[in-house]
């Protein structure tokens, strides 16, 4: 009976553990999902931030070049004879060299009154005398003075600085320089590990000078209102998921997990607006988390093993406490009660031993009970003994009892 009350709170024990074990892994692989999520979402706002800020770092250096290309005089001459042929020979070697050196990919020179057209795009010279409605030339007309914005063109979203072009004092048109916000994002992506893809709205977008310009023409069709602009070549594949610029999300969020071959990469997106603040497409983001994930799942080991061990140290506890408490109790009350009836036939009718000095618990008063009781029936058996002396044949029954 003893062991198998002992296996009876064993079996339960034992299944606790088992599952105390199940239920704090899943409990730290939700708790570690959820903190992996909430980590990816902070490196998604601090992208989004950092985009900001290198916005006006591209800013500060698109403007110092165009102070030394204000101050070239032959550059001057050239635009105000609008003699666009030497215009272009003076200016394409410097864009060549502000290429390599620092990733400016376009040059426009704008006339005094903007709405006349552009009069001259260095990075496409074939391109000219159409009217360009960007918000930055606009405020650069309008004040006089330098301005800047990271803004969608006809052919690309770039870092775009205007600046009002003076000689001897005098306006005599308007200086812009831009940069591919794709290129910046190339060198971060070359420092971070992380993965970039851009999804521009058409509706601001020229057809051809968008496919002239990224040199995937056939691109176009691919989502009715967007397009993809990353360096990726499985693109289609982790910026799935966005057709319409309803889609993107108000506020940078997280999308999925994604798992490419041994690694695992957290998907997010964040959305980028124009220089009127109006939402013009979404950054997609894929970021590592293998590391992180490895830190994860060894601490979550940890974590586990660790509660095992504590379950297993309490579910010792309770054996030896339920041994201690109950059973051996138990198994003293019963040793008592098999060595009754052969003490009762030798004439022992005193207290059994053992019982004298009871617990003071439920079982205590239990066994003190029994001793009380067993006394009793001993006083009785020799209270009849004594007034019936020739019975034998009851003293042998209550013997055999």
């Amino acid at each position: 009976m003893r062991l198998s009350i002992r296996l009876k709170v064993m079996v339960p024990l034992v299944v606790g553990l088992v599952l105390i074990a199940v239920a704090t892994a899943l409990l730290m692989g939700f708790v570690h999902r959820h903190s992996v999520d909430q980590a990816a979402l902070a490196d998604l706002r601090r992208s989004a931030a950092s985009l900001a800020g290198l916005e006006q770092v591209e800013v500060d250096r698109l403007s110092a070049l165009l102070d030394v290309i204000a101050a070239e005089r032959p550059i001057a001459a050239a635009f105000l004879r609008r003699d666009r042929g030497a215009l272009l020979a003076l200016s394409a070697p410097v864009l060549g060299r502000l290429r390599d050196q620092h990733g400016v990919g376009r040059w426009y020179f704008h006339p005094l009154d903007p709405a006349g057209g552009v009069f001259l795009r260095v990075h496409h010279p074939e391109r000219f005398g159409d009217r360009v409605h960007r918000e930055v030339l606009a405020r650069a007309a309008a004040s006089g003075r330098t301005e800047s914005a990271i803004e969608l063109g006809a052919s690309s979203y770039a870092v775009r600085v205007v600046r009002p072009w003076r000689v001897d004092g005098a306006l005599i048109g308007y200086l812009e320089l831009a940069t591919d916000v794709w290129v910046f994002l190339s060198r971060i992506e070359e420092i971070t590990g992380d993965r970039y893809g851009l999804l521009l709205a058409k509706r601001t977008l020229d057809r051809a000078a968008w496919g002239r310009a990224t040199g995937h023409p056939d691109a176009w069709g691919e989502r009715s209102e967007l397009v993809a602009v990353t360096g990726a070549t499985d693109a289609a594949r982790w910026l799935g998921g966005f057709d319409r610029v309803d889609q993107i999300p108000a506020e940078p969020a997280m999308i999925e997990w994604v798992h490419d071959g041994g690694r695992t990469m957290t998907r997010g997106i964040f959305p980028l607006r124009g220089a009127a603040g109006d939402l013009v497409g979404g950054m997609v983001v894929l970021h590592d988390i293998t590391p992180l994930l490895a830190g994860l799942d060894e601490l979550r080991g940890q974590v586990v093993v660790l509660v095992v061990l504590l379950a297993t140290a309490l579910a010792a506890l309770v054996i030896f406490l339920l041994d201690a408490l109950v059973l051996e109790p138990i198994a003293r009350m019963s040793r008592v009660l098999e060595r009754l009836p052969d003490r009762l036939a030798r004439g022992e009718y005193g207290p059994e031993l053992g019982l004298e000095r009871p617990a003071d618990d439920e079982i205590g008063r239990f066994e003190g009970f029994l001793a009380q009781a067993i006394a009793r029936v001993g006083s009785f058996v020799a209270e009849v003994r004594r007034q019936n002396p020739g019975e034998r044949h009851r003293g042998r029954e209550l013997d055999r009892w």
